[in-house]
């Protein structure tokens, strides 16, 4: 992805829409950007096969949401990273698919899901520290996120559509275990950098 997103930040800059300056910091962004999309058309593909594009949405939707505002584990690599996604939604859908997990257990794990992901956020990245208003900035739209995802289920299940309150439940839950796991790395990282 470097060397593609190399190529395109050259073509811009000699098409003249930016300035040599800027290379690094418009190579960074394609580079991110050409993997997020090579990530999403993957898991979108796996959930043709799967014949689980609403619930592909679902997922994607608030785990993109939570992640971008709320924070979590990030790895050093790409490729790592590419797995480690890819085989998460995977196996959420799968899950989910094979055992929808009881209303009420489902309605708890929301819950109490909700309340830690929220006090957590936004978890640090040894790469992407945040001062004190870009944190109050992700706390609120943490929170915003979190009251339209109790919203969504509150909604699902009137309608009596349990799988997607599972599958609600079961994102928070992945969303969850990423920020301790990432709140776990950046100590660690902090420590190493001392």
């Amino acid at each position: 992805m470097k060397y593609l997103s190399e190529r395109i930040t050259t073509y811009v800059i000699k098409a003249g829409a930016i300035t040599e300056e800027s290379y690094t910091i418009y190579q960074y962004g394609f580079q991110i950007g050409l993997e997020m999309i090579s990530c999403f058309i993957v898991c979108l593909g796996i959930a043709i096969l799967l014949h689980m594009i609403p619930q592909f949405i679902v997922f994607t939707t608030i785990f993109i949401l939570l992640r971008t505002y709320a924070g979590g584990v990030h790895l050093n690599s790409y490729f790592g990273c590419f797995i480690c996604s890819v085989a998460i939604q995977t196996l959420v859908l799968l899950v989910n698919d094979q055992y929808i997990i009881p209303l009420p257990v489902s309605w708890g794990i929301i819950f109490i899901g909700a309340i830690l992901t929220l006090i957590n956020a936004p978890v640090e990245n040894i790469n992407r520290e945040l001062d004190k208003e870009e944190k109050k900035h992700c706390k609120k739209i943490t929170f915003y996120i979190l009251t339209g995802i109790v919203l969504f289920s509150c909604g699902s299940t009137v309608a009596g559509m349990n799988r997607n309150v599972s599958l609600v439940s079961l994102t928070i839950l992945v969303v969850l275990i990423s920020q301790y796991l990432g709140m776990i790395k950046y100590q660690i990282e902090q420590k190493g950098r001392g």
